[in-house]
Order: structure tokens, then sequence, then C-alpha cells
């Protein structure tokens, strides 16, 4: 096949030979799943063949190698929605039998406990990325992970607003207390 005007004849399994190894570049929009990693369309095309990245599109990119069997998708409307979607999905399946059985004050509590553990887990990632950034720094996959992340995060919170919207429930887990001794200035003789 031709891309602008250049012969274009690797296979499915050349791409991914030559891909082996490489680290992928800060996606920003579209990305192409190559031996397990996310990458960019462009960085693909232009690491394989070795053309310069300006001299073909994104699109022109995303036409090749999808005709040889690899699928491209939109980073942010495609794996983060439906990451969002599928956590959302979760947290709801999780506690619809504790609605029929115990009610809605039951169903609040299963939904926060639920959404809570979710969202905890994504926490803890952003702050494990937020530590390795005061040391050695991000990789640009990093980089990438953690603002999308970032964004699942803040897609799940809308979602659960709007599915709580005009009830009057605070369905957010309530923040951990500290961990530790307080003593009163009565108790300590002061």
């Amino acid at each position: 096949m031709k891309v602008g005007g250049r012969d274009f004849d690797l296979t499915k399994q050349e791409v991914e030979a030559r891909m082996t190894g490489e680290d992928p570049e800060l996606i920003q929009k579209h990305m192409i799943e190559v031996n397990g990693q996310m990458f960019p369309p462009k960085q693909v095309l232009g690491h394989v063949t070795g053309w310069e990245r300006t001299t073909f599109t994104t699109m022109e990119a995303q036409r090749v190698l999808t005709r040889i069997g690899f699928v491209c998708t939109e980073a942010r409307a495609g794996r983060i929605r439906k990451a969002g979607q599928f956590l959302m999905d979760s947290v709801r399946d999780s506690v619809q039998d504790t609605v029929s059985d115990h009610g809605d004050e039951q169903f609040q509590r299963g939904f926060t406990a639920a959404a809570g553990i979710a969202l905890r887990q994504i926490q803890k990632r952003l702050d494990d990325l937020r530590e390795q950034m005061k040391g050695k720094g991000l990789s640009q996959a990093e980089q990438a992970f953690y603002a999308h992340l970032d964004e699942l995060k803040s897609e799940i919170e809308a979602d659960c607003d709007r599915f709580w919207r005009g009830s009057r429930v605070d369905w957010r887990p309530p923040k951990p207390v500290a961990k530790g001794v307080i003593r009163r200035t009565d108790e300590t003789g002061s």
C-alpha cells in the first residue's frame, strides 16, 4: 500500500518486532496497542519506517496500521470512558441486591463503600506517581497514565454526583481519620 506516495509493505508481526523495547511517547488523542503497550500511531509508523513524522498525518498512520491488523482508538473517548463505565457499573452491581433486601439507606452505604474502594485504589496509584515525580520523575508513558488516571477519577466522581443529584444524599466516602492519641489539655495536667 502507499502512504504519501511511499510504499509500505510491513506485516503486523514485523511492526511488532520493530517496536519491541520502544517506550511509548505521550498520547494526545489517538492510540494503538502494540505488544501490550499503547502508542501514538505516528510514533509507531515513524519508528518502523524511519520516515519523518511531518511527512504523514495521524489519519494516514491509523489507516495503514488498521489495514495490517491493529486497532486504533481515541484515548479519552475510548479506554478511559470504558474503564470509568466499567467501574461505575461494578459499583452499582455490587450493591444492587442490597437495595431490594435492605432499602435505600443500606443501598447508599453500599454505594458509598464501593465507590470508596474504587476511588481509594485510583488515589493510591496517583499518590504513588506523585511521589515518583519528586524523585526520578515520570517517563512519558507514566505521565500519560497519570493524566488519564486523574481524568478517570474526576469522571467517576462526576458520574456519582449525577447519579445522586437531587436526592440530598452525600455519596462521597468519609475522609480517613488520622490515627494516633489525642489528649485533651485537662487530662495532661496543662
